[in-house]
């Protein structure tokens, strides 16, 4: 499976300062390529990972879950921990990056694409969750997280693969995208080794068009839910 390279592993619990130097650092080995959603080089499994908290913040759950073409789970990991930090913007892969990887590297089945609910490039610091998880185990990784990460001012057309380009004043490139017709679009961006126009095309070839997010990240959530809930039943 999927495992952390080496030279690029650092400390979890840092000051903001220290993160953000960690994430500097490691945006600078950011691959951006094209990753063919359709033929004989495309991906044939697909991972989706998501980490649910408790109602207190205080524990976590990483899930990841690996589909194959069609759509059928062979795959599925859940590990329970803590997260290393409270939420603040621009650090959620200081929050729950240790783990996403936990859940990863613990699958039996290797997903050849990683879709995330965290962004990618599109991030102040050129290093989401996405581009941090893809960088440190080398693997394609994509953003797909329901929020963005700057303030938007349109929205696409309200069909299924409907999708326009958001632009960051530095650079960056990600996509506001309808992945099921009539819903919130969600805000994909390439992690690593993945370029947009391959992250759009893989994100509507791994999606069915039933949920707001594709299959193999819909299918990690909904785990992650029923892993809190387990451990915290709702109150009826």
């Amino acid at each position: 499976m999927p495992s952390v390279r080496p030279d690029l592993a650092h400390e979890w619990v840092v000051s903001a300062e220290e993160g953000h130097v960690i994430q500097r650092r490691l945006a600078e080995k950011v691959v951006l390529a094209p990753l063919p959603a359709e033929g004989a080089d495309a991906p044939r499994l697909a991972a989706g990972v998501d980490v649910g908290y408790s109602k207190d913040g205080h524990r976590a759950w990483a899930c990841a879950v690996v589909m194959d073409e069609a759509m059928r789970i062979v795959d599925r990991v859940v590990v329970p921990g803590v997260p290393d930090r409270g939420y603040s913007t621009g650090m959620l892969a200081f929050r729950e990056g240790r783990l996403t990887l936990e859940a990863l590297e613990a699958l039996t089945i290797e997903p050849h694409v990683v879709f995330c609910d965290g962004h990618g490039v599109v991030h102040e610091r050129g290093l989401g969750l996405a581009s941090h998880v893809g960088v440190l185990l080398d693997i394609p990784v994509i953003g797909v997280p329901k929020t963005p990460f700057h303030a938007v001012d349109r929205l696409p057309d309200k069909p299924r693969g409907s999708y326009f380009v958001l632009t960051k004043e530095w650079g960056a490139q990600g996509a506001s995208i309808r992945l099921r017709t009539g819903t919130k679009p969600v805000y994909v961006s390439p992690g690593h080794r993945v370029d947009l126009d391959s992250a759009i095309a893989l994100c509507l070839r791994w999606s069915t068009g039933r949920h707001r997010v594709p299959e193999p990240l819909q299918a990690a959530d909904t785990l992650s839910k029923r892993a809190r809930n387990e451990v915290s039943p709702p109150v009826p």
